[in-house]
């Protein structure tokens, strides 16, 4: 270090230069719990060959040669380094510092207390024994027999116990012999390990990694341990593959102690372009079924050009039972279908273009090869929305063409034209916009032998109107109120349509946004007539102080001047003059809570058809509560409960009941507890849930333990929001 600048400090005895700086040491825990830390990722060391040493003490003795002594109270300082000791030897010639006492040495990757130690400056390298240490910035400490530092970014460690745990008697601990740390790549790597919890030995490992900073690295994650009463205990061992920054992978062995085998695999990856991922569970012979049973997933996305962008969705599973066997929840065993597309989407300033195409395997036994979805090969949609110059009108076009394919029934091809004019008028008082426009939809059909029209076709005018007004005030409180009337006019004649297929069409669930469609039917195979208006009035009260919504109240019907002929199949001619009576309230009674409620309210039949109730609470500790209950006239009459409470400073309850009154079941339960302290958590979860149609339940039980900074084992869940 022949550009280094020797800088000395010397006084006479009892003067003291500079503040004796205490190497860090971990907290006791009494009562209290510091917060567990993972260092950042720390940055490359500082220039410490060019930077000046500096060297304080009460005595100094320089020989002429280059070696001295200095003693008391005897401060380093070099960059980030800095060592603190009572008699402190050096040998500027070959950059060597020895200390033979007590020493505390910190910079910013690590701190050491020790017996004795050595240390190349040129080197960046030493030796410490009787060891304390610690990584900067972080929770993680423990003790050595002998430790190395070697070219300032590895740390060596012999026959030692580590742990993220305060105190001098942790919870857990691990116990080596040898630890190796590489700041450079933020692992850690432990040879000949025994990990311990609560003085208990629980794992031994000849050789493991764990990451000593925030950054992503390969290596095991936290085990998975349950038990359900469909595949008995399962015990999985999940390996994370750090690939590149913008890619990774999860691999995950896990066996079923009443099926056997299985191999869970994730991958991702990302680009300025592209991403995506790749999801797969394959199990090349299950026990109980003696089948290969497998389910993978593919998702891509892209933009290859400006304007453009791209999807691919492949899915498919081995069969219909696989979900039921191993799915995670009400959501994956109550599904009925998987679907694999591709899409080419474009997106200009006034128009949208669609190229997709579909495929759906169907997975439920309920459903008849009659009614199973149609294949989209493919489906090509444009939509545009032109100003025609400075006349304030509009040219929209809305139109469709799709090839439908089934095994059985009739198939064919459909095309579908709304070409429309409108005006758009928006002020602050309020909006117009009337719109006139000829909708028109061919077939080309195959009827596979069958009898029937292979070219009928549909076309029928559409006139409609969209008005509304906005009205505000000044409350007395200081708040904000506005008050919103809207009508929307819309005619549609009469046209035949019983001769058209039925391919992708239903119709809609009646709702708010139902007042303002100009078709009261999804898909294209209906054009559902009507001579009606709609008439909707909402009205809002903001806050003073914060700016957000107090309430909201939305109030809508339609009313219909002819009965509604075009229907379903052959469902009944619709004559009620005026449809459900739908109100919405919400309100929110502090940042914290709100509450609503909705209905739709029925004149001819003088019931609810709809009613809908929900609470939330967001505590400021992590508190959350929330209620839900859904009833629809023969369809659903169920509630949902969910709660994750805090109770004191370590424990936490989480619980979720989803229950039907129709079925009188509980599709869904889940019950469990979390205990955490500064360094470890416990989590166990009780689940059960319907499995499938026929009542079937699946009970299952989950534990995990996660050693914070270090890994974790067992599979619990709190993910109920």
């Amino acid at each position: 270090m022949t550009a280094a600048v020797m800088a000395f400090a010397c006084a006479a005895p009892g003067a003291v230069f500079g503040q004796e700086t205490e190497a860090p040491k971990p907290e006791a825990n009494a009562g209290t719990c510091p917060g567990f830390e993972l260092a950042e990722a720390i940055p490359p060391a500082p220039d410490r060959d060019s930077s000046p040493i500096i060297i304080m003490a009460r005595e100094l003795d320089a020989a002429k040669e280059g070696e001295g002594e200095a003693s008391g109270n005897v401060e380093f300082f070099r960059a980030d380094q800095h060592i603190a000791t009572e008699r402190l030897l050096f040998d500027t010639q070959n950059q060597l510092v020895t200390v033979p006492g007590p020493i505390r040495y910190e910079d910013q990757q690590v701190w050491l207390q020790g017996d004795e130690a050595r240390y190349s400056l040129l080197e960046e390298s030493g030796y410490f024994s009787g060891v304390r240490f610690g990584l900067t910035g972080s929770s993680a400490h423990g003790s050595a027999e002998w430790a190395e530092l070697e070219g300032g970014q590895t740390s060596r460690m012999y026959v030692l116990d580590y742990t993220t745990c305060p105190g001098e008697d942790p919870d857990w601990q691990i116990q080596m012999k040898e630890l190796e740390l590489n700041h450079n790549e933020g692992t850690g790597s432990a040879r000949g390990a025994k990990l311990e919890f609560k003085g208990i030995p629980i794992l031994y490992a000849p050789w493991f990694s764990f990451p000593i900073d925030d950054r992503r690295k390969s290596g095991f994650l936290y085990p998975r341990l349950g038990h359900n009463n469909d595949t008995g205990i399962e015990i999985g061992a999940p390996w994370y593959w750090n690939i590149a920054p913008n890619h990774d992978a999860t691999l995950t062995p896990r066996w079923f102690s009443n099926r056997g085998f299985m191999l869970t695999g994730n991958y991702r990856f990302l680009t300025r372009r592209t991403g995506g991922h790749v999801d797969f569970d394959y199990m090349p012979d299950d026990d109980e079924t003696g089948e290969e049973r497998y389910h993978y997933l593919f998702r891509h996305n892209a933009r290859p050009w400006r304007h453009w962008s791209t999807e691919l969705v492949l899915e498919q599973v081995s069969d219909d039972r696989f979900f039921q066997d191993y799915g995670n929840g009400l959501r994956n065993t109550s599904r009925q279908f998987v679907r694999s597309s591709a899409t080419l989407l474009g997106v200009g300033r006034y128009w949208n273009f669609q190229f997709m195409a579909d495929d759906f395997q169907v997975i439920d036994e309920s459903i008849e090869p009659e009614n199973e979805p149609y294949r989209r090969v493919p489906r090509i949609a444009f939509w545009a929305d032109y100003p025609l110059g400075n006349s304030g009108l509009t040219f929209g076009l809305d139109s469709e063409l799709v090839s439908f394919d089934r095994d059985v029934g009739v198939t064919g091809a459909r095309l579908d034209l709304f070409p429309n004019i409108y005006w758009d008028r928006y002020n602050r008082w309020g909006f117009i916009k009337p719109r006139i426009g000829y909708r028109y939809t061919a077939y080309d059909l195959n009827y596979h032998d069958e009898p029937g029209n292979e070219s009928p076709s549909r076309g029928a005018g559409i006139a409609s109107l969209d008005a509304g007004l906005v009205f505000d005030r000044f409350t007395s409180d200081g708040g904000y109120q506005t008050l919103e009337p809207r009508l929307f006019y819309l005619y549609v004649p009469y046209e035949e349509q019983d001769d058209l297929p039925l391919f992708d069409t239903g119709e809609f669930t009646f709702g708010f946004s139902q007042l303002f469609n100009q078709n009261r039917f999804a898909g294209g195979d209906r054009l559902g007539d009507t001579n009606q208006l709609s008439l909707a009035v909402s009205t809002r009260k903001f806050d003073s102080n914060t700016g957000g919504a107090s309430w909201s109240l939305d109030l809508g019907q339609i009313v219909y001047f002819d009965d509604r002929q075009v229907q379903i199949e052959e469902e009944p001619l619709d004559e009620e003059e005026l449809s459900p009576f739908l109100a919405e309230f919400t309100w929110f009674f502090s940042p914290r809570i709100s509450a609503m409620a909705g209905m739709q309210w029925s004149w001819d039949r003088n019931e609810f058809d709809v009613g809908t109730l929900g609470a939330r609470y967001t505590g400021e500790y992590g508190q959350r509560v929330s209620f839900d209950y859904r009833y629809r006239t023969e369809r659903v009459n169920q509630f949902d409960f969910r709660i994750l409470w805090p109770i004191g400073e370590r424990w936490t309850v989480l619980s979720r009941v989803k229950y039907s009154f129709d079925d009188d079941d509980l599709l869904e339960f889940q019950g469990g507890f979390e205990y955490e302290s500064c360094c470890w958590a416990f989590r166990t979860v009780f689940r059960r849930y319907l499995k499938n149609r026929d009542g079937d339940y699946r009970d299952g039980f989950y534990v995990e333990l996660n050693l914070k900074g270090l890994a974790g084992i067992g599979s619990g869940s709190r993910n109920i929001f």
